[in-house]
């Protein structure tokens, strides 16, 4: 008997070959997708400021504005790791949303506004960076800081100098914290308000005591004062009502006495009004200065969020 030779055999090894090609072409194709997808080498490249691996992630395919862990957005984490070619790389990618917030609503714009990134600072706003929003600004991270010319470029891009914050803070504010007198004047020659006081009653000076500034303290309530002498001489050199005619005025005076003949005289005293002497102030009535409790948080090294930047505890070297 003829032993006969199964026919699929080598139809399967065709198969298995033709397999076999399938996944190495696949598997080539699909490593650089998986790499420029791996989030692990992304911000390895980032901490240790390899620009050209970060380029070629991003050509691959990358998003620039992918968050860290703690919800940074790239630009803002090159930033914080002092990685500053990283940092250039990113900033020129045109996907890249240079008013990302972090989790705190704090921007790129606003970490370098700390760090005095001051060059870079300009770049960002040519291509979109906002100079001005709600709450806390760039201008109040400079300040608290004493970033004197990242102060000047922000006023120069027209940063409002009032700009209130959440809790009512001003960059005044947060230059009398930091007990920086240079910076203090910079905002007043840019038209600061002296006399403002945030929503717990507390005043510029009122932060500089609680910033155990009391040479700043001094000097600005020395500005308040001129400030509220200057307001007192504008309403003296106002001019006085016009007087009605004399006709006018005795028909008028004619007229009230008739008046108050035929009406009972209204005691206005604060017994008849139901107000106790010596009685608190209404609810919500401004606090006396000094009498407020302590300030908000104001920006931290890192800003409001607290996050630790590369040695931005001092101004940058000019």
């Amino acid at each position: 008997m003829t032993a006969r030779t199964p026919t699929f055999r080598p139809v399967l090894s065709q198969c298995r070959g033709a397999l076999l090609a399938l996944a190495i072409a696949f598997g080539a194709c699909a490593a650089p997708v998986a790499h420029a997808a791996n989030p692990g080498d992304w911000w390895v490249y980032v901490a240790n400021d390899y620009p050209d691996d970060v380029k070629d992630l991003l050509a691959q395919g990358a998003d620039p504005n992918v968050r860290y862990q703690n919800g940074q957005p790239a630009l803002m984490r090159a930033v914080v790791d002092g990685a500053w070619k990283v940092f250039d790389v990113i900033a020129a990618d045109k996907r890249t949303d240079v008013n990302a917030e972090n989790p705190a609503g704090e921007t790129p714009l606003m970490y370098l506004a700390i760090a005095g990134q001051t060059e870079r600072a300009k770049k960002l706003i040519a291509r979109g960076a906002q100079v001005n929003r709600l709450g806390w600004t760039p201008l109040h991270y400079a300040a608290s800081k004493g970033q004197m010319e990242m102060a000047r470029m922000l006023l120069g891009k027209k940063a409002m100098v009032n700009a209130p914050a959440p809790g009512g803070e001003t960059p005044l504010m947060m230059a009398a914290l930091g007990g920086n007198r240079e910076m203090v004047d910079l905002l007043i020659k840019a038209g600061a308000d002296v006399t403002t006081r945030d929503l717990k009653s507390q005043s510029a000076a009122d932060w500089a005591r609680n910033g155990k500034s009391a040479a700043v303290a001094t000097y600005l309530t020395t500005k308040v004062a001129q400030a509220d002498e200057a307001k007192r001489a504008r309403r003296a050199a106002s001019p006085a009502p016009v007087e009605a005619d004399a006709a006018t005025g005795a028909d008028a005076a004619a007229q009230g006495s008739a008046q108050g003949a035929a009406q009972p005289a209204v005691e206005t005293s604060g017994a008849s009004m139901g107000v106790a002497p010596g009685a608190a102030p209404a609810a919500g009535a401004p606090a006396p200065a000094g009498s407020a409790s302590a300030p908000a948080a104001a920006p931290s090294v890192g800003g409001v969020s607290g996050v630790k930047l590369n040695n931005y505890d001092t101004p940058a070297a000019p």
